[in-house]
């Protein structure tokens, strides 16, 4: 655990307390710069495909970048937001340790950040978003052919759950406030394409009242894996049935006038 840190490891975060961590801690870390060469980008795909089996790289590098996403930012959005505590992201400046499946499993950080009062969270997250996570997205499309909306919307679709899961303790008020007016803009300032805009929408399907991402993570192009509870696929699926209506229901409906 990062020392700066310990005060946001409770709770639904604590099982994030050591994803990232100072240079010492975890062994067999690498460049993370060095990932974005295509021989270790695929090595490492490969890994992950000796694992889960399946040979849609789409699939396996969506898989990948799910992983990499949730040990990445968690700590970092939560610290940003509540502790205003800005953490590194220079992909330079990082380094990766891959799990026994070939999947990210922790970061090493140089060093543990500094407070950071800045307000405005597209100058805050801007590091994130266009310094490290744009590359390494563009990386991964281009060794499996992914399209890079199923990555952004694997990165903003937690973000946008980790909103929420602050929402829900009425602590932070303000800070998701903020994180919230990223969502919502469709572009940055300056113009460009917000990548992390509506990466979900909520409105009724199997169940109740759901949370559903606009584009499908293609996950179930793996051996074995089905949808996801929150799967575009399964709202499409839902809406199908429901506009589906036997005859004699019909006739019924009519009946009963």
């Amino acid at each position: 655990m990062i020392p700066a840190l310990a005060p946001i490891f409770h709770g639904p975060l604590e099982p994030y307390a050591d994803t990232l961590v100072l240079p010492g801690d975890k062994p067999g870390a690498f460049p993370l710069s060095e990932l974005l060469d295509p021989a270790r980008l695929d090595a490492a795909l490969d890994d992950v495909a000796a694992h889960f089996g399946g040979e849609d790289r789409r699939a396996l590098a969506s898989l990948f970048s799910i992983h990499y996403v949730h040990i990445l930012m968690p700590v970092v959005v939560v610290a940003n937001l509540v502790l205003g505590h800005h953490l590194p992201v220079a992909l330079d400046d990082l380094a990766l340790v891959l799990d026994e499946e070939g999947l990210p499993d922790h970061f090493v950080l140089p060093h543990d950040g500094h407070a950071d009062g800045e307000a405005d969270p597209f100058v805050r997250f801007r590091p994130l978003v266009f310094e490290h996570l744009e590359p390494v997205f563009a990386a991964l499309a281009a060794r499996s052919g992914l399209s890079t909306k199923v990555l952004w919307t694997n990165a903003a679709n937690l973000f946008e759950a980790i909103l929420r899961e602050l929402e829900g303790t009425g602590q932070v008020p303000a800070a998701v406030a903020a994180g919230d007016l990223l969502v919502a803009a469709p572009r940055w300032p300056g113009g460009a394409r917000n990548p992390f805009h509506a990466p979900v929408r909520y409105e009724p399907g199997p169940g109740g009242e759901g949370r559903w991402r606009r584009v499908c993570c293609v996950r179930y192009l793996l051996p074995e894996r089905g949808y996801c509870s929150n799967c575009p696929h399964v709202l499409a699926g839902k809406k199908r049935d429901d506009a589906k209506i036997a005859p004699g229901a019909i006739f019924a409906r009519l009946g009963s006038r």
